[in-house]
């Protein structure tokens, strides 16, 4: 079983995120986008979230910055325990960090986060530095 991954962020961050992605790896059924509006409530955003799950058990979320409203609201919803599907929510969402989750193959929503984690944290290079 594959999980979805929802791209969450301020604007058309998290659409050109996801273009850039597929224009490397082709069309990923499995990625979906909720792009916070300068109008939008946290509310609506949510609610929109929500709807991109549908009805997956697990879904893995991609925020663009840690504090800002996409990552709040996504956190209070998987915070909640009434809330399914269960959410599992990285942020610093960057396009290394989505090749690697979308190339990673397992069914578990954990480990995936843990792939985000690793590869976000790893695609910040400084070349000056770099010994490649």
């Amino acid at each position: 079983m594959t999980v979805p991954i929802i791209l969450a962020g301020h604007g058309r961050l998290p659409s050109g995120v996801g273009e850039a992605a597929e224009m490397i790896l082709g069309p990923q059924a499995r990625l979906k986008i909720c792009e916070l509006g300068p109008h939008e409530s946290p509310d609506e955003f949510g609610a929109h979230v929500l709807a991109l799950a549908g009805d997956a058990a697990e879904v893995l979320v991609l925020a663009d910055l840690h504090g800002g409203s996409p990552f709040n609201t996504v956190r209070a919803l998987a915070a909640a325990p009434a809330t399914r599907p269960r959410l599992e929510l990285v942020s610093g969402l960057n396009l290394p960090m989505l090749l690697e989750v979308l190339l990673h193959t397992t069914g578990d929503v954990t480990e995936l986060a843990g792939v985000a984690r690793a590869a976000g944290r790893d695609g910040v290079v400084d070349v000056l530095e770099s010994t490649w």
